[in-house]
């Protein structure tokens, strides 16, 4: 798996708290909660099972998970469509990556609503949205806690 070198060297300083969250390596596939919100046969096989990748993966999505949304609420509130589509677009990567599949669809929409400049379907869109990120977040909370 290729990533860029500032996001290799990010992740070796999360190594200790990886260690700590040693639990996420025993997560079981029929783990129901997360299940709800991520395809994980799926995104276990996209990166060949590896429990560690797994743990990691999560933890940069607690960590950057918040800021992108407040990208994506700033400019809402704005009215730049042009940066709720850029911000959506961006969420929709990191969701669809993590087969977080309902999360990705969702934001897909919005994105498309801000490239068609139809802002009422953009807040209604976000309003979903913003349930389903919060409920994804929880989830990967209390994975990462449990463990």
């Amino acid at each position: 798996m290729r990533c860029c070198k500032g996001t290799w060297q990010h992740s070796l300083k999360r190594k200790a708290r990886i260690e700590d969250m040693s639990g996420v390596n025993g997560l079981m596939p029929d783990d129901a909660l997360l299940e709800k919100f991520v395809n994980l046969p799926d995104l276990l096989a996209r990166i060949e099972d590896d429990r560690e990748l797994l743990a990691d993966l999560f933890v940069m999505f607690q960590e950057g998970l918040p800021d992108m949304l407040a990208a994506l609420h700033r400019a809402i509130e704005v009215g730049d469509l042009p940066e709720v589509a850029k911000a959506a677009h961006t969420l929709k990567g990191l969701l669809a990556n993590l087969s977080m599949e309902q999360g990705a669809r969702l934001a897909a929409t919005i994105e498309t609503a801000a490239r068609a400049g139809d802002r009422a379907k953009v807040k209604e869109i976000s309003a979903a949205f913003d349930s389903e990120a919060a409920a994804l977040l929880a989830a990967v909370n209390e994975l990462m806690v449990a463990r």
